[in-house]
This record gives structure tokens, C-alpha cells and sequence, in this order.
């Protein structure tokens, strides 16, 4: 679909770097980007949100029956006066809740102990304290409701005061809570940072961190990072210079989260593009434009298409770190309908630039992969092809 030339002009006059609202560009693109977000977790770093109807047709284990039975016990454990009976109980529930499929995380929580475990948090006798915060973690890493119960009992600022814990353990089951709660719902994204988590988070991402560290406190980052509606960039943008860091990672798993947190960072406002490209990270983003695994390389694609949504200096920052080839490679090169339209969009923003950015695209030899994408693909990324050669005639 092309644009009347007078349209196009005002566009350009208005400095809007593509053919549609840029609002509704960034929904079309997250809407038919959702497949392609990473699909393999570690167990360990997945919000598990399980379908309510699946739980109830899995059949219970015997172990699983077995432990259902001691329940009450478990219960009047928690509630004892005797410190050793509640720790004795807590590690039961943290075993009952660290079932692999279909965890009885809605039986805990209807037990009522979920109170008793945010107060155990309180306590400040270490060892005995990892024990309890995984009771708690386990039912934070549940459905939207069961994140609900561990949030409405005050447990964010606990988790936030155990990122400066001494132990290793703990300290790492506190960031794994509050990546599950951030990456929620929009509502907690807002409030977790605001009760002061984003700076011990980040003072995890160091030098002499474990792996394990590094890929929970990422993946907790990127977190804070997304969300409809976006969190406010002021809250979240002292993590730019810590991103820059992971994503010279080596670590797959860390280098995908950081280029997902930088893709939520750059997607919106000039000033925004302009706080990521000041950060150093555009070099690194265009060179993992071609790393071999779709959960970098489609984060990544993401990030350098929203800095392509800039005005043409911030354009012209990714034309520079040599973005073409990498997008003809995508073009030509990549199978799946969904990079090559986000491939496509990205290219449609820089051909709305000057004549200079035109002419880069043509001396890429671009045209030739987009005049085939409007001639054969999917009706979607014909669209995208059109926009792209339509924005580049009529500069």
C-alpha cells in the first residue's frame, strides 16, 4: 500500500519516520511478534502461568496424594509457637510446591500460610531463611492470582530488602520474586522498581557474579523493562549502562534478555532512542543482528527497528554500524515470515529518511529482495515491502 505524495511530504515535515501512526505500528509489531518471544525457559527462570483447566484434568501422583493428606499438619506446623516445627513445615511446603507438574500452589495459598511466610521473611536468622523464601517464590511463580496473593501481603519490599542479602541462595530467590511479580501485569511493573529494587538488582549484575545470577537478574531486568503501558523510562534508565555490559555477554540466555530489555528501551520517544544510542549499545545490536539464534537475533532486530523510528541522525547511527547488510542477510537469508516483516518495517523507516539514507538502502541491494517479497510473500509482509519501496520513490 503505497501513500499519496503529499501525504508522504507532510509525514516528513513532521518528522514521523513511517507511512502508519507510530502507536499503531509498535501494537501491529507486538501483536504479531508474540510468537516469536522466547519460548524455552529454564525451569528454574519461567513464570510458570499454568492453565487453571489443565491443573484439574493432570491426574495427582501418589506423592502428590500423599503430601495432599498431610496437609493439615503442614498447616498447624506453620502456625506452631516452636520455631523448629515451622521451620520442619515450611520445608515441606516448599517440597510439596516443587512438584514439576501442576504444583497444589492454590491448596498452599487456601491454607492460609502465605502470611505466616511473608512474616518468616522478617526474621532475621539467615540459613533457615532460604527455606522460607522458597515456600514463598514457588507461589509467586504461579498464576496472575496466585502472584496477586503473595503481592497484596506486602512481600515486594521484603523481597527488595533481601537483594542485599549475604547468601547467595536467598539473594538470587529474591530476584527471581521480583522478576515473577514485575512480569505480571503493567500494575506491578511501576511498583517494584518504585519501592527501590532497580539498583540492588543491577548491583547483582557484576563482574564476580555466578551464571545462574547473571541470567535470573537479566531476565528480571528485561521485566522491568516491558509492559503496555511502557514504565516510566526515568525509573528504568539507569540500567542502560549495566545492559551494555550483558550484551557482550557470551551466555545465550543473558544476551537474548539484555536485547529484549534494550528493544523495550528504545520503543517510544526520541529522547528515549537518544538515551539508548548514548549508552554505546548500537555496535553490539547490529553485530548480534546476525547471531545464529532467533531468541538474540530477533530481540536485537527489534531494538535497531525502534531506533530506526528516531529522527535521521539516530537513523543514520545504525546505517552506520553497517545495519544494511545484516537486514539484506535477513531478508534473503531467514526463513520466518516474522523476521523478514520486522526486517521489512525497519527498512521502511529508514527509506522515509534523506536522500542519503535512500541511497544507502539502494546501494545495499535491497531493492531486489523487496521488489520479491512484493511480488511472492504473505499478504502481510507484501505490505511491509510496499511501504518500504513506496517511502523510497518518493524521497
Amino acid at each position: 500500500m503505497s501513500l499519496r505524495p503529499n501525504t508522504i511530504t507532510e509525514v516528513r515535515r513532521n518528522r514521523y519516520k513511517v507511512a502508519v501512526d507510530a502507536d499503531e505500528g509498535r501494537r501491529r509489531r507486538e501483536d504479531n511478534m508474540v510468537e516469536i518471544r522466547k519460548s524455552k525457559r529454564e525451569e528454574s527462570l519461567q513464570k510458570k502461568h499454568r492453565d487453571g483447566l489443565q491443573q484439574h484434568q493432570l491426574p495427582l501422583s501418589s506423592l502428590h496424594s500423599s503430601k495432599l493428606e498431610s496437609l493439615p499438619a503442614m498447616v498447624a506446623g506453620v502456625w506452631s509457637d516452636d520455631s523448629n516445627l515451622q521451620l520442619e513445615a515450611t520445608t515441606q511446603f516448599r517440597k510439596l510446591l516443587s512438584i514439576e507438574r501442576s504444583p497444589p500452589i492454590d491448596e498452599g495459598i487456601q491454607s492460609g500460610v502465605v502470611p505466616w511466610f511473608v512474616e518468616f521473611l522478617t526474621r532475621e536468622d539467615s540459613p533457615k531463611l532460604q527455606v522460607r523464601i522458597c515456600a514463598l517464590t514457588k507461589i509467586a511463580s504461579g498464576t496472575s492470582e496466585n502472584t496477586k496473593v503473595v503481592f497484596d501481603h506486602g512481600a515486594v519490599l521484603i523481597f527488595v530488602k533481601l537483594l542485599g542479602s549475604p547468601g547467595d541462595v536467598v539473594c538470587e530467590q529474591a530476584v527471581w520474586a521480583l522478576g515473577n511479580v514485575a512480569g505480571d501485569s503493567p500494575q506491578y511493573q511501576d511498583i517494584v522498581p518504585g519501592h527501590g529494587a532497580l539498583l540492588p538488582l543491577l548491583a547483582q549484575l557484576n563482574e564476580h557474579a555466578k551464571l545462574s545470577m547473571l541470567r535470573n537478574a537479566t531476565w528480571t531486568l528485561s521485566n522491568l523493562c516491558r509492559g503496555r503501558p511502557q514504565p516510566q523510562f526515568e525509573q528504568v534508565k539507569p540500567s542502560l549502562p549495566a545492559l551494555e555490559r550483558l550484551i557482550h555477554s557470551t551466555d545465550e540466555e543473558v544476551l537474548a534478555d539484555a536485547c529484549w530489555a534494550l528493544s523495550y528501551l528504545s520503543d517510544g520517544t526520541n529522547d528515549r532512542i537518544q538515551a539508548v544510542i548514548e549508552a554505546g549499545v548500537c555496535p553490539r545490536l547490529v553485530e548480534v543482528l546476525l547471531h545464529p539464534s532467533p531468541s538474540v537475533n530477533v530481540p536485537a532486530l527489534r531494538a535497531v527497528g525502534n531506533i530506526a523510528t528516531g529522527d535521521n541522525m539516530q537513523t543514520q547511527c545504525i546505517i552506520n554500524f553497517g545495519a544494511l547488510p545484516c537486514l539484506l542477510s535477513q531478508l534473503t537469508h531467514n526463513h520466518k515470515k516474522s523476521i523478514k516483516k520486522e526486517a521489512c518495517w525497519t527498512l521502511s523507516n529508514i527509506t522515509a529518511g534523506n536522500k542519503e539514507q535512500i541511497q544507502a538502502v539502494i546501494e545495499a541491494a535491497l531493492i531486489g529482495p523487496l521488489v520479491s517479497l512484493l511480488l511472492n510473500a504473505e499478504f502481510d509482509n507484501k505490505k511491509e515491502a510496499a511501504r518500504t519501496i513506496s517511502n523510497a520513490t518518493s524521497g
